[in-house]
């Protein structure tokens, strides 16, 4: 099947509207941002942004999507297999994008937090879906559950630990909750609960 090429012009566009509401986002609240602030900037009509987004919540996501997707593939460009690294991998971006994300955009990040969780823990599920497809011993109903268990877990920690004060590293962070959950799974295991 031949791959469908997106136009040059669509792309440019789009990445027009990204720059404008990044430079926008540090500045004001979201609820303060217009879509007449975000054409103005990216020097486009508003027909042209509403071709390309429903609103600026819709735009808000895809930029928070693609800043973290961004990251995460450069952390674990490098690990194809769910292991200790990998999930190092993922908890240290997660910290590292709500830490840069509370800092640039502090007046705004309380009141997207909603929408970040979602957005966020719905990346997740399919990163560690598709690592834990990878695993021979699950089938497709457990590798679902496990990858729902594995994105809460990931994203509250990060969570936690920005609002929290960041008392430790995002890799102490990391190995802590690695080792708290492998003590979790060996008590589980110990008094024969089912896993």
């Amino acid at each position: 099947m031949e791959e469908i090429k997106t136009d040059p012009r669509v792309l440019r566009t789009r990445q027009l509207i990204l720059d404008a509401f990044n430079a926008l986002i540090p500045n004001k609240d979201i609820k303060d941002i217009t879509i007449g602030d975000i054409t103005k900037r990216a020097t486009i009509n508003r027909a042209t942004f509403y071709a390309h987004y429903a609103d600026k919540y819709e735009l808000m996501e895809d930029a928070l999507s693609q800043m973290f997707k961004d990251s995460l593939m450069q952390k674990l460009s490098c690990h194809a297999d769910l292991n200790r690294a990998t999930l190092t991998g993922i908890i240290v971006t997660l910290c590292e994008f709500h830490a840069n994300f509370s800092t640039q955009c502090a007046r705004s990040y309380e009141a997207m937090s909603p929408y970040i969780e979602n957005k966020m823990v719905k990346l997740l599920k399919g990163v560690f879906r598709q690592l834990l497809g990878q695993k021979s011993y699950l089938d497709d109903a457990a590798a679902q559950r496990m990858s729902v268990i594995l994105s809460w877990i990931a994203y509250g920690l990060a969570r936690d630990w920005n609002t929290d004060g960041r008392k430790v590293t995002p890799e102490q962070l990391a190995e802590q909750a690695i080792a708290a959950l492998s003590a979790a799974v060996r008590e589980i295991d110990g008094v024969g609960l089912p896993v």
